[in-house]
């Protein structure tokens, strides 16, 4: 007899891309919209000689791209698909790197999860208030590609391809509604935050109210652009490592 009942949508969940390294403090690395964890291949070794580094795709994205529900999720969703995953590797106390979009799932994390989540780096996290419309987020995005180089861009083009634009559409709205300004003040836990000094994104007023929330730090890398960790990974990881000195 043939089965022909409708398959069950595929549970939203994160993929572990990336697990290398060695004792000493978990950074996890979250990336940001329509694109992987394959942004941090550059921070990876500059990390895994201070602890493990652990690097995973969001729901819908790269290799969770099976994992993608049949309806748009909240940054609440990706957050919860995070702490899943920690639960299961029995991983608590992580230090949570997460670039553009994945700043804002780190933020949620921390709020949700205080008991996961040792500190916070917050890599060119997105969106100022006056950024959050879709034509103009979507602009930036785009602007930004004249000032990375061709290796970060190879890598934003083929997965926005993979992602596809209907997930991206889908997932644009939860990114543009989410206030992380306002969700820090449940997320304290050591923070720094840090942008590309050429980044059209996270700007610099953006990024210094963010660390005044926090009371952490407010970090600037010269030449870099939004994709911070990609052109500075050395200096991006010097500055997640100090967190790690940091009493909670």
């Amino acid at each position: 007899m043939i089965d022909d009942r409708p398959a069950p949508a595929p549970t939203a969940r994160s993929v572990v891309t990336v697990d290398t390294g060695g004792d000493g403090p978990v950074f996890l690395l979250v990336h940001g919209i329509g694109v992987s964890s394959r942004y941090f291949e550059r921070l990876v070794p500059a990390l895994a000689g201070e602890g493990r580094v652990v690097a995973i795709d969001l729901p819908g994205f790269g290799k969770a791209k099976p994992f993608r529900p049949g309806h748009p999720l909240a940054m609440a969703d990706f957050a919860d698909s995070l702490a899943a995953l920690l639960d299961d590797a029995g991983i608590a106390d992580a230090i949570v790197v997460g670039h553009s979009m994945g700043a804002q799932v780190a933020v949620c994390l921390a709020a949700r999860r205080p008991d996961l989540v040792q500190a916070l780096a917050l890599l060119d996290p997105v969106m100022a208030p006056q950024d959050r419309n879709p034509l103009r987020a979507g602009a930036l995005l785009a602007f930004d590609t004249l000032r990375e180089d061709r290796r970060a861009n190879r890598i934003v083009v083929g997965d926005y391809l993979h992602c596809g634009l209907a997930w991206y559409l889908a997932t644009l709205p939860a990114m543009l509604e989410y206030r992380i300004e306002e969700e820090l003040e449940h997320a304290q836990v050591p923070t720094v935050v840090v942008r590309g000094a050429r980044d059209p994104i996270a700007r610099d007023h953006w990024v210094s109210e963010l660390a005044r929330r926090t009371g952490g730090e407010a970090a600037r890398i010269p030449a870099a652009a939004h994709v911070v960790m990609h052109r500075a990974p050395w200096r991006t990881a010097a500055l997640i490592t100090r967190l790690v000195r940091v009493p909670r």
